[in-house]
């Protein structure tokens, strides 16, 4: 699957520690599976340090996955509407120190076969490995931005740049080979991002 836009964001850790919070509400989708953290400051959480769980002050170990970058549980079943869904771990103080434009991404994912006896003779597969690649045909970045470079970064790619703020996002390193500008000038080479797990869409 390809994606393309126009513009795109690289934000970055500000702070030498990731700071912790404790037993944070989240808020929920439609579908009552996705709650997100509801601190705007806290949705990117240090991939490094554990993320506790609760349900009704219940600490849960199976059943949801984490999305990191975005500060995302997604529970395999939906939750009841009076549930309160409550997260601890760590996040990271993040700051926009560069941007790039005309990009375009290419997703992908490994569906390794899974067939056995049971499978009354038809071939099936699961999902294993997301990721994700992208370029741009020019860029600008800070000192901060050029420092990163070859280090894991925030990666935002905006479909609509609009009140809405619909992008993908994900953790990514941007390729250092060939990357050399002045500071605070925007540099008409591309760049290459690689991705570093998945990319999710958001809103807001």
């Amino acid at each position: 699957m390809v994606l393309s836009g126009s513009v795109g964001a690289v934000f970055i850790n500000k702070e030498t520690a990731p700071a912790a919070f404790i037993d944070e509400i989240t808020m929920a989708d439609l579908s009552l599976r996705r709650f997100t953290i509801s601190d705007n400051t806290k949705r990117y959480w240090d991939k490094n340090s554990p993320v506790t769980v609760k349900v009704n002050g219940e600490v849960q170990t199976i059943g949801f996955e984490l999305e990191y970058c975005g500060g995302v549980v997604v529970f395999e079943e939906a939750k009841d509407g009076d549930d309160v869904i409550l997260v601890s771990g760590k996040s990271l103080t993040v700051e926009q120190h560069g941007g790039f434009f005309d990009w375009s991404a290419e997703l992908g994912m490994e569906t390794p076969e899974t067939t056995t006896f049971m499978s009354n003779g038809w071939k099936e597969f699961i999902t294993s490995i997301k990721e994700f690649s992208a370029s741009a045909e020019s860029y600008w970045g800070d000192d901060e931005f050029f420092s990163r470079l070859g280090q894991e970064v925030i990666i935002a790619l905006y479909v609509d740049t609009t009140s809405s703020k619909a992008r993908y996002e994900g953790y990514g390193i941007i390729k250092s080979d060939g990357v050399e500008a002045a500071v605070d000038d925007v540099v008409n080479e591309s760049i290459e991002i690689q991705g570093v797990g998945a990319l999710y869409y958001r809103e807001g």
